[in-house]
């Protein structure tokens, strides 16, 4: 029996559910992360996101309706990988910005393939910081600011997510979070981290096949007939 074609639309649906569900469980209430296609095939990832407004807004962080202090901008593309069977991010952006004057605080960025130097999963702080541009003064780059820095975090398969960012908020009493939120956020970031790892399976199957081999699994190379 032939494997069905996957269907990106749908995936990218399902993604912004679970990316729903992570926040209304733990420091948003009622607030739904929507997917679109683009014509050129791509899903985009957003809150109040459509064909003529594609980068949306920012999710304001509250669970009552009390204002905001802080807001989440998540902008996320998908596609199909390169066998065109799993959804894979190509591209994300999850900025923390104060609420009432949208001033960005952070942003975790993450390009699948740079178009340049810089590592595919980075962080840019926002504002002035004194000690990082004294840095950049004495290297002689006087007319960049610490924003202009990519901090590397971890690269494609180690990087960040959205969980730590939201768990970041949460722990340092940034954010009122939900009383259980700590069950909904670990349930989501071991999703991730098992996708992941299913992901670096895939990409690497010798290595995988070695470590099961060192702890007494039996594995044999697939057939090629």
């Amino acid at each position: 029996m032939s494997r069905s074609q996957p269907d990106l639309r749908r995936q990218a649906q399902d993604f912004a559910g679970e990316l729903s569900d992570l926040l209304n469980g733990t420091v948003t209430d009622g607030i739904r992360i929507r997917a679109i296609m683009h014509k050129d095939g791509r899903a985009f990832v957003g809150f109040r996101i459509s064909q003529e407004h594609p980068r949306g807004e920012a999710v304001p962080l509250t669970i009552s309706r009390s204002a905001a202090r802080l807001s989440l901008k998540i902008i996320q593309t998908l596609e199909l990988d390169p066998e065109r069977r799993y959804l894979t991010t190509t591209k994300s952006a999850y900025t923390i910005a104060s609420a009432g004057d949208g001033l960005p605080v952070l942003t975790y960025d993450y390009v699948r393939v740079p178009t340049n130097q810089y590592p595919a999963a980075h962080l840019h702080v926002h504002g002035d910081v004194q000690r990082c541009q004294h840095i950049l003064n004495i290297c002689g780059h006087e007319r960049r600011r610490p924003v202009d820095l990519h901090l590397p975090v971890g690269g494609r398969r180690f990087r960040p997510s959205l969980e730590d960012l939201i768990e970041f908020c949460i722990l340092e009493d940034l954010v009122t979070p939900r009383p259980d939120w700590h069950k909904t956020l670990e349930a989501s970031r071991t999703r991730f981290h098992f996708q992941q790892l299913r992901a670096m399976v895939r990409r690497d199957p010798d290595t995988a096949a070695e470590e099961l081999r060192d702890i007494g699994w039996t594995s044999t190379a697939p057939s090629d007939t």
